[in-house]
């Protein structure tokens, strides 16, 4: 991220942030563009947590027929998950996931602005090094390192996506063609 500054307490509050103790920081995320992003020390890990504008992700994706196929080479939300994956390459991370689903109706979701519980409340599935669990929710897009991807069980479900290859790694879509980040 760059053009970084903290969030005031007001800002934060906002967000749906209460605890005056978490730092936040605002800033740009190459192609995701503005973004925020707070990090949270789980018992092995750290967690970071970067939430960008919906708004700015829906209007990048084509208005095309539910039957028509969109090539992964010919996708407009290609750089962000290029972004995603150059972050997590250099942090290095082991297991991290874009979140596209809507959330609207979902009684447990906090607000509108990105629900750390509901993240964190992930974290056993990489504690467990449970792969399959993570592929299972289709998140919009999820990257496995190298030693993660290896507890990959292929099934015909699991491995109907589209991915991009890595050198080490993994990094799959929720599906395919128009419903890929979806």
């Amino acid at each position: 991220m760059k053009n970084l500054q903290y969030l005031s307490e007001d800002e934060k509050l906002g967000l749906g942030i209460h605890d005056p103790s978490i730092e936040v920081i605002y800033g740009e995320w190459d192609a995701f563009e503005d973004a925020w992003a707070r990090l949270d020390r789980l018992e092995y890990h750290n967690c970071l947590q970067i939430y960008f504008s919906m708004n700015h992700f829906l209007d990048l994706i084509p208005e095309l027929p539910d039957d028509q196929n969109l090539l992964l080479e010919e996708d407009p939300l290609l750089p962000l998950a290029y972004t995603f994956r150059d972050a997590c390459e250099k942090l290095p991370a082991e297991v991290a996931f874009v979140d596209t689903h809507a959330h609207y109706g979902d009684e447990s979701w906090e607000n509108k602005q990105g629900n750390r519980d509901w993240i964190i409340n992930h974290y056993w599935m990489l504690l467990e090094s449970n792969v399959n669990a993570l592929a299972d929710e289709r998140f919009g897009l999820l990257y496995l390192n190298e030693y993660m991807n290896q507890l990959w069980d292929s099934n015909s479900l699991r491995d109907d996506r589209d991915i991009i290859p890595l050198s080490q790694g993994r990094l799959a879509f929720a599906g395919r063609g128009v419903a890929r980040w979806l």
